[in-house]
Parts: structure tokens; C-alpha cells; sequence
């Protein structure tokens, strides 16, 4: 190669964040989820939009699972309240209402 040539050189950076969403949705359904999944489904739509599709599905599914399982999150919504329903039923027979 002479002096009047120029190289170029191309580098490629393929970050895959399809998988690094399941990786983080995966981890999301047993801990922090309330901050994991929806992390989790960000990292899977830009991994869709990059190409990374069934990595990216996986980890929105996993998003999807982990805020579903979110004690946080039942909370929020008052369906942990459900569960003493069937304690009350009694209770309430006897009041008559």
C-alpha cells in the first residue's frame, strides 16, 4: 500500500439487546420486578427494531410475566385483598349483610 492510499477500516457493533432484555426479564420474574420488566420490554421493542425479533418477543413475554407477578404490582391493582374474601364470607352471614 502506498502513502496516497487510505484504509478504512468498519467496525461493526451489534449489541444484541434482544438478549440482553431476556436475560433481564428472566431475572425481572424473581426479583425487582416493578423495575426489571418494564426495563425488560424497552430492551425487547429496541431488539424487534433492530432486527433481534424472537429475542426481542421473548423479552417482552418475560417483561409481560414479571409484572404479573409483581408483588408490587398485585398490590397496586388491591388483588391481594381477594384472598381474605373467603375469610369474611362467614363474617358477613352472621352480620346479615
Amino acid at each position: 500500500m502506498s502513502k496516497s492510499e487510505k484504509q478504512v477500516i468498519i467496525v461493526k457493533n451489534n449489541t444484541n439487546y434482544g438478549m440482553a432484555g431476556v436475560i433481564v426479564g428472566f431475572v425481572g420474574i424473581f426479583v425487582l420486578s416493578i423495575v426489571l420488566s418494564p426495563l425488560a420490554f424497552i430492551l425487547g421493542v429496541v431488539g424487534i427494531f433492530r432486527g433481534q425479533i424472537i429475542s426481542g418477543l421473548f423479552a417482552i413475554l418475560f417483561a409481560a410475566l414479571g409484572l404479573l407477578t409483581s408483588a408490587v404490582f398485585i398490590g397496586l391493582l388491591g388483588l391481594g385483598a381477594l384472598e381474605y374474601l373467603d375469610d369474611l364470607l362467614p363474617l358477613l352471614e352472621l352480620l346479615d349483610v
